[in-house]
């Protein structure tokens, strides 16, 4: 059996190129402050060169007091909302000479606090959370002075948060519809616990306050625990003056509400519009739905910045950054007959 040959070690570099192994450590963690000759910076780096050196990034890591990685908690990357988010923040990360390490949660309060004790002993340098439901995990981040950026929500005033408009996106969707004709417009939607169901259902009553259009409760579907769709429909149409148009939570709720619609040959939008919110899957359906798109990429790239300048400058100001959607016009909508 053939012996497997030896990686070489920073000694074998410093016996190489003829200098100390700490100043070999100087040079490829260029430490600040130390004066290493070009000459010296040379010959350590060919001596690396010919022995095909590979330092151990752990033990760079304890020198240097950071990883060069940050950790991303996602409720669940199969969920169309977070693959752009994802991505926004490997781009900004990748640039900045950071890796990403993606954690699934599920939306477990749990599971988030796991990942967070895992993060702190694997020393990670920041975390950026997509909705945090543990806010254990703010209390610890703050004990261990770990960096901790929050998508969306809640708007905790110790940390940085990055998040969409819900109450301006819910308020344009809502003003298109009414702009074509529909005074009878449902909201569908879930648990209000969360502060973008309330942003939204903030933007639909402001939409019809503004339009001088009476709030009917009745048009107002909220499901507090398991969201059915079906029940909402059938409620919605056996109203002595149903909605002829609705706006949904999101993509995927419009979606649903569309299949019932359609096997129960209610057109769209020729007898009932239906506005959705992300823009996640909305030019696959037919009709194509007209949607508030998200900036899920800028999200993760506005995130992942926030948490790079606090890893150099820890003082900075906290930020909370609002960004602003955009209504997506498709054929879901028409004006009421």
């Amino acid at each position: 059996m053939t012996k497997k040959k030896k990686a070489p070690t920073s000694w074998d570099v410093a016996r190489l190129a003829g200098v100390s192994r700490s100043t070999v450590s100087f040079v490829l963690n260029n430490t600040p402050g130390m004066k290493i000759s070009e000459e010296t910076r040379r010959r350590v780096l060919e001596a690396v060169k010919i022995l095909d050196y590979k330092p151990n990034a752990i033990a760079r890591s304890l020198a240097k007091q950071k990883t060069e990685a940050i950790a991303f908690f996602v409720l669940d990357i199969a969920n169309p909302v977070f693959p752009n988010m994802a991505r926004g923040i490997e781009d900004v990360a990748r640039h900045n000479g950071y890796t990403v390490l993606l954690c699934n949660t599920d939306g477990k309060s749990l599971r988030e606090l796991r990942y967070m004790n895992l993060m702190l002993e694997r020393r990670v340098d920041g975390v950026i959370v997509g909705a945090l439901s543990n806010e254990e995990v703010s209390r610890l981040a703050r004990k261990k002075n770990m960096p901790l950026v929050i998508l969306e929500h809640p708007r905790l005033p110790e940390h940085d948060v990055v998040y969409a408009d819900n109450i301006q996106g819910s308020y344009e969707a809502v003003k298109y519809l009414i702009e074509l004709g529909h005074t009878r417009i449902a909201h569908i939607t879930i648990n209000p616990e969360s502060i973008i169901v309330r942003e939204r259902i903030e933007g639909y009553k402001k939409a019809l306050e503004d339009a001088k259009i009476p709030f009917d409760e009745n048009l107002l579907k909220i499901f507090y625990d398991q969201v059915n769709e079906e029940i909402a429909i059938n409620e919605l149409l056996s109203l002595p003056n149903p909605p002829t148009a609705i706006f949904a939570f999101s993509d995927f709720m419009a979606i649903q509400i569309m299949k019932i619609l359609v096997k129960r040959r209610i057109r769209i939008p020729q007898d009932i519009s239906i506005v959705g919110f992300d823009d996640t899957l909305a030019n696959l359906t037919i009709p194509e739905l007209t949607t508030v798109s998200q900036p899920f990429y800028e999200m993760g790239v506005k995130a992942a910045e926030v948490l790079i300048e606090r890893l150099k400058n820890p003082d900075l100001p906290i930020q909370h950054i609002k960004l602003t959607t955009k209504l997506v016009i498709r054929e879901s909508t028409a004006p009421r007959k």
